[in-house]
């Protein structure tokens, strides 16, 4: 199943925690393969946003049909040739 996350209104911020938290937090990162931020928004009790299968469904629709409109102006175009081109400029 995919599942899109969205991103809404994330802040920046510093906060100061002791450095056992910090280490344990990391650590529990580490543990379970997230960032640090996910695993501090888990704590908080942050809820990510997800969609459901006709949100998805209609997401990928659009998607292929801006896909289909912009193969207009990409043919023939090889991608890869222009990224080595810009890569060893």
């Amino acid at each position: 199943m995919i599942q899109l996350y969205y991103m809404s209104n994330y802040v920046t911020t510093n906060i100061r925690i002791p450095e056992e938290d910090y280490l344990r937090l990391k650590a529990e990162a580490a543990k379970k393969r997230q960032s640090l931020s996910a695993v501090v928004r888990e704590k908080i009790g942050a809820k990510e946003k997800t969609s459901s299968k006709a949100e998805v469904a209609k997401f990928m629709a659009e998607l292929n049909k801006l896909a289909r409109e912009n193969a207009k102006y990409t043919k023939d175009f090889d991608s890869v040739k222009a990224l080595r081109e810009i890569r060893y400029r």
